[in-house]
């Protein structure tokens, strides 16, 4: 045998080690980014600024009335007790706990944030959302590691009385103003709706919005 054709062998074995390494790393990257591994968390609906009794407690409260709300958008239900939300500041202002189903939404009123940081010793603020425009992030806290799973920073217009910002349809739409009870007319983004919070229930908004009281939209909800 010669040495050329030795050579060639050799060049041909090498060959197909890197073909077959190659292989092993594009099948460890789809193994890491593969939709079982993405996040079935989302931030869903914000509202800032409550001017109404939004938790039911018969009390209007400019702490307790403020809520975020969570969607799984996943196929599989969630064990939530390593999720927390946080302000800009990083401070914990609630640690989730239970399960959420897939595509079931979750909201946290200021009061239960309040409560929480009351029980766990942190700054006790409630949600904090600053009626001028913030941003509050959804965190998953495991393992000793601190992931941002969510965030979303809301702007000054988003954040007037009972307006609360939304994305459309839930969990994977963008987001809009869902105006209804304080109609926006400004040309800002994200833009008006027309449409109603839905503070702990899948968004519907079948029609344009119309007039009602208070006490009817709650009979209705």
């Amino acid at each position: 045998m010669s040495v050329l054709t030795t050579r060639k062998g050799e060049a041909a074995l090498w060959l197909r080690l890197l073909i077959v390494v190659a292989g092993v790393m594009v099948w460890t990257m789809a193994q890491a980014t593969s939709p079982d591994t993405i996040e079935p968390l989302m931030l869903n609906e914000i509202l800032a600024d409550p001017q109404r009794d939004w938790d039911g407690d018969g009390i209007v409260s400019s702490r307790d009335d403020e809520w975020v709300e969570i969607v799984n958008i996943g196929i599989s239900p969630v064990t939530l007790d390593d999720y927390r939300l946080a302000g800009a500041d990083t401070s914990w202002r609630y640690g989730f706990s239970g399960g959420l189903a897939p595509g079931g939404v979750l909201v946290v009123f200021g009061g239960q944030s309040y409560a929480w940081e009351t029980a766990n010793g942190t700054p006790r603020f409630g949600l904090r959302l600053v009626n001028t425009g913030g941003t509050i992030g959804l965190w998953r806290v495991a393992n000793g590691d601190t992931v941002l799973v969510d965030s979303y920073t809301f702007l000054d217009h988003e954040a007037d009385p009972d307006r609360s910002t939304g994305r459309f349809p839930d969990g994977g739409g963008s987001w809009r103003v869902f105006d209804a009870l304080n109609p926006y007319t400004g040309t800002k983004l994200p833009p008006s709706s027309g449409c109603l919070p839905s503070p702990g229930r899948l968004f519907e908004c079948p029609t344009p919005a119309q007039n009602a009281t208070w006490g009817s939209l709650k009979r209705r909800y």
